[in-house]
């Protein structure tokens, strides 16, 4: 499998052109659009709208299924349904529900884009190249925009196939097999993104006649659509120097500063979104504002306004809530709290205290519960309202407890904090559940975990494990920059490969670290995600399982970074490549109620896949894929399973690379994150009503439902998946109703645990009730905190956790 980390991608776009800032910002010469005679024509392709906020762009057809075994049935009229939306973008092929996905109807979209044609010696006829085996290595294109690609043939040995690119825009390059020994037809698709820049502009050179101003002009044309104007402008620049005629584009100067700042402009907003606001001012501060426009200057102020705005508002209150709390006779007790919300108040956290901000100065309101409300805010969040401070400075000291049975391993001393915690004004579950968020971590990182050089990197665990012990957290985690553990980060949650590390995951979603920046470049760190990457697999592990120990090792490692590091608990998703994409498969779909989404790269379905497609309408789905990866190609081998998932009710899509086999599809990574950072994908609500399957012992907890033993007549041991004779995924149904009433319906098991707290039609101040078939089991919550800090301490989920377990029957 091939494999293209961040450091192999250059010129990226917003990323290149912050890397220009940070070396120095040069001021360089554009052309306008016009003036590079730039299509005017209108395309098929249509922007599509998704329900799920993103925005997809192609031509489209639509089809019956996905499974290439019915789409002959369809053409001859034997399916009239056609569901599936194929959105076709010239390098990739996206296929998912038209009807459950589209949000809108299709808008026609003018096509900029403009392609490069190349002479190569391509083959008039020979054999297609209908898939392609394991991708054994890649030489570099050369001037000629040849290269050699060598494969393993279907026979098991090294084939050599000679590539050549045939025509390049903006978007992709269409590489083409070319005349040799032996000929083969092969026509596969490249992400413009992914070729380097230099040798973009030594086959401009060669293959173009760079003695022609207007050649040079179609160059200049074709880096300005890809997104790197400084490669735009190093062409235009040594066109201006060769041609005098060409003097008169010096005027678009301005056009030139104007789009690099644009692009640094919203790298510096992404930056800040993310948390790394000192880096934003940095960019900020270095951009050349007495070469900008007016309009872009303004902009340019606004954003530095905003951060210094947010910095100055912090340290008013902080100011105006020392003055107010020297004024109480309390002033000793409050003098820790007021030093931590000190310390920790910046534009991540002063949304809690919103109600402060709001009547901090109200003369209306005593002075006592106005700092009240401040110190409330800090410890529950924004809209506590709660004024007493006699209870708020309890909450205090019943928070540090919290926080120190969350964080320790003795047994004896979490009974004598919850002992103690009896004795507290506001030790009450609903003030615990709403502070158990705004925690900093519980654990801090074991000693020697962190890496020796590389800032924010922790190595956990070691890569032996005794197979008669619980698996051990085992995992390489990256922290994005200017990390900050009371914001909360949205995660990855990364898989290898069989014949990969967890080192390569972190390199390939954050960066390779460049030892010159002393920072990890890629889109991991620029949108502020942390990324956690389990060592999974054992020693000399050939394939993914599908065993209960591979999900044990997953889910330990992450429930351990999620105690050491502020993981959002609502934005974790699951992704792999190649056996780890399967797993990520897999796992996202036994148990449904983790994640914000499943990325599944390369990921080759079977077993349990094939039947938890009920469980998908949970989890929403993203796969990318070489459409000649193996034989038969996925499609056909794949077809049917993806079928099953890409339904009405699902947020699915499936994106297949034209002409490519099994890769690591780096160029995917920007509507990776794209998807990833859609308002719409967060851990959705536990449902009332669960209607989910299961097959397999370790699948058995699905939101606030815990199936004991499953029969084994149901449950399927996955390494003897061949020899079973029943393989059919059982039902598992309940739902709560009005009146504070649950039922069981079904489930393949003869005990269960209802785990109980605040949802809709749940209301824990009064009795409820629980059926399950002709028994009926009647619950009154105590007011017991130790269901609920043993809950958030085992599971390590600070946002949801279970306030009660019921035992049925």
């Amino acid at each position: 499998m091939e494999r293209v980390c961040g450091s192999e991608i250059e010129n990226e776009g917003r990323l290149n052109t912050w890397l220009r800032l940070k070396i120095g910002f040069a001021v360089r010469v554009v052309v306008v659009a016009m003036t590079c005679g730039l299509a005017s024509g209108v395309s098929a392709e249509e922007l599509f709208q998704l329900r799920n906020g993103m925005t997809l762009r192609g031509s489209k057809a639509e089809i019956a299924s996905l499974n290439a075994n019915a789409f002959s049935a369809a053409a001859a009229g034997e399916i009239k349904l056609r569901p599936i939306w194929v959105i076709d973008d010239g390098l990739t092929r996206i296929y998912l529900h038209g009807n459950g996905m589209s949000a809108a109807p299709p808008v026609a979209v003018r096509d900029i884009e403009q392609s490069i044609e190349f002479w190569q010696p391509t083959p008039l006829g020979g054999k297609e190249i209908s898939a392609i085996g394991s991708i054994l290595g890649v030489s570099p294109f050369n001037e000629f925009g040849r290269r050699v690609m060598t494969v393993r043939g279907v026979d098991g040995s090294p084939m050599r196939l000679v590539q050549g690119i045939t025509e390049i825009n903006g978007r992709y390059a269409r590489v083409q097999g070319l005349k040799g020994e032996k000929s083969y037809v092969w026509d596969m698709r490249l992400a413009t993104s992914s070729l380097k820049s230099e040798t973009l502009k030594s086959i401009f050179r060669r293959r173009m006649d760079w003695d022609n101003l207007d050649k040079r002009l179609e160059a200049v044309r074709f880096f300005m659509e890809a997104g790197r104007n400084g490669d735009a402008i190093d062409v235009l620049r040594e066109a201006i120097d060769t041609f005098p005629e060409a003097a008169k584009m010096q005027r678009q100067v301005v056009v030139l500063i104007e789009r690099q700042a644009n692009q640094l402009l919203d790298e510096a907003k992404l930056r800040a979104e993310s948390g790394q606001e000192d880096l934003a001012l940095q960019i900020l501060e270095q951009f050349p504002t007495d070469q900008l426009g007016r309009v872009t200057r303004l902009q340019v102020e606004d954003a530095k306004q905003k951060i210094r705005d947010s910095q100055r508002q912090a340290e008013a209150l902080i100011a105006q809530l020392d003055g107010q709390i020297q004024q109480l006779k309390q002033a000793e007790d409050l003098q820790p709290i007021f030093t931590e919300i000190k310390q920790g108040l910046s534009s991540a956290t002063m949304i809690r205290l919103s109600d402060y901000i709001r009547l901090g100065q109200s003369e209306a309101v005593p002075l006592e519960n106005r700092v009240a409300l401040a110190v409330a805010g800090w410890l529950l969040g924004s809209g506590s309202g709660e004024q007493n401070l006699t209870i708020t400075i309890s909450l205090v000291k019943v928070r540090d407890l919290v926080a120190e049975y969350l964080g320790t391993s003795d047994a004896g001393r979490r009974q004598a904090i919850l002992a103690e915690l009896q004795n507290l004004e506001g030790a009450e579950a609903e003030y615990v559940d709403r502070m158990l968020p705004l925690l900093t971590p519980a654990l801090d990182w074991p000693e020697g975990a962190a890496h020796a050089t590389i800032p924010g990197m922790y190595l956990v665990g070691d890569e032996t494990e005794q197979l008669d012990q619980p698996p051990r957290p085992r995992y390489v985690v990256q922290l994005p920059p200017n990390y900050n553990p009371l914001r909360e980060y949205p995660c990855v949650l990364a898989l290898h490969p069989v014949r990969g590390t967890p080192v390569s995951e972190i390199d390939w979603w954050s960066g390779v670290y460049n030892e010159e920046m002393q920072a990890r470049l890629g889109h991991a760190s620029r949108y502020g995600f942390i990324v956690v990457a389990p060592l999974w697999t054992r020693d000399s592990q050939r394939d993914y399982e599908y065993s209960a120990r591979e999900h044990e090792r997953v889910l330990v490692s992450l429930r351990d970074a999620m105690r050491r590091s502020s993981i959002d608990a609502d934005r974790i998703f699951i992704a792999g490549h190649g056996e780890g994409g399967a797993a990520a498969w897999d796992i996202a779909y036994s148990h449904p109620d983790l994640w914000a989404g499943m990325i599944s790269i390369s990921g080759e379905p079977a077993k349990t896949i094939a039947h938890y497609h009920p469980n998908a309408p949970y989890v929403p789905m993203y796969l990318v894929m070489g459409e000649r990866d193996g034989a038969p190609t996925p499609l056909v081998r794949n077809g049917p399973i993806m079928d099953d998932y890409v339904k009405f009710k699902s947020d699915a899509m499936v994106v297949m690379y034209k002409g490519r086999g099994r890769e690591f599809f780096y160029e995917e990574i920007h509507r990776l994150f794209e998807w990833m950072r859609l308002p719409s994908h967060v851990r959705k609500e536990a449902p009332d009503d669960i209607d989910a399957v299961t097959m397999r012992a370790g699948d058995n907890f699905f939101w606030w439902l815990e199936l004991g033993a499953i029969k084994s007549d149901v449950a399927v041991d996955p390494l003897l998946w061949e020899q079973s004779e029943r393989l059919r995924a059982a039902s598992v149904s309940a739902s709560i109703g009005s009146d504070n009433q649950i039922r069981i319906i079904q489930g393949p098991a003869e005990q269960f645990m209802v785990w109980l707290r605040p949802m809709r039609n749940v209301d824990m101040s009064k009795p409820l009730t629980i059926r399950y078939r002709s028994r009926r089991v009647m619950f009154d919550f105590d007011g017991s905190l130790e269901t609920l800090l043993e809950d958030a301490r085992r599971r390590a989920d600070r946002k949801r956790p279970f306030w009660a377990g019921v035992a049925v029957p």
